[in-house]
């Protein structure tokens, strides 16, 4: 199913507003029991102007899911190795997925819920996660001496469906930011992830830790 796409700057700006309503309402309640009313209450506008715009909830998730997919897209493409080792290569996918985690909690939780009845809503997610993994083998390959296992490229995909399984599963319960902090889940996903990979835990990670989120910050990831 196709969503609406404005093309004018107001059907645009009405239509983030329309889907940044959507994500708080779907991370606190989920799709079935979000209800339209309070969705158009978020986002300042009117009943019309919503199906204006979308059929219903589900048109609205399809939007969300679209613009997801063309960020997260994005966001593989963009990934790389930012201080020239493995393990910063391993911490810079882990912290940016979770940044991308805890700005698209509604959208995890709806998406779970949705692909009970349509599975096909999840393995789009799974399509992501192996975009992801063969990325992480490209910036790996140099680094492959390091991982003590006869198959390495299968341990990388491993590691990488560890860090987007976790997240994912904590997002859909919708208790994992506030749970376990930002910062503390990132390390602890850092942690189990060379430990996957079978390397010893860095020592003294804490300034290439800040120099990766300073890079993080860049728009490119926003």
């Amino acid at each position: 199913m196709k969503s609406y796409k404005p093309k004018q700057k107001r059907g645009y700006e009405a239509e983030q507003n329309f889907l940044q309503a959507a994500k708080t309402i779907f991370a606190k309640e989920g799709v079935a029991r979000a209800r339209v009313s309070d969705i158009v209450q978020l986002a300042g506008s009117s009943t019309g102007n919503f199906y204006f715009r979308f059929k219903n909830k589900e048109m609205l998730f399809e939007r969300l899911f679209e613009i997801y997919e063309e960020h997260a897209q994005r966001l593989i493409q963009d990934l790389q190795d930012p201080l020239g080792s493995l393990e910063s290569t391993i911490y810079f996918v882990t912290a940016l997925n979770h940044k991308l985690l805890q700005e698209n909690v509604g959208l995890y939780r709806a998406a779970h819920e949705i692909s009970a009845k349509e599975p096909e809503t999840w393995k789009r997610f799974q399509q992501l996660t192996i975009m992801t993994a063969e990325r992480i083998l490209e910036l790996s390959a140099p680094y492959k001496d390091q991982i003590p296992f006869e198959d390495w490229e299968m341990q990388v995909r491993q590691t990488v469906q560890l860090i987007t399984g976790f997240t994912a599963n904590q997002a859909i319960r919708n208790a994992g930011p506030a749970r376990f902090g930002s910062q503390a889940m990132v390390d602890m996903l850092f942690m189990a992830a060379i430990g996957s990979l079978g390397l010893a835990p860095p020592r003294d990670f804490e300034e290439e830790k800040e120099k990766i989120h300073k890079i993080l910050n860049d728009e490119r990831y926003s």
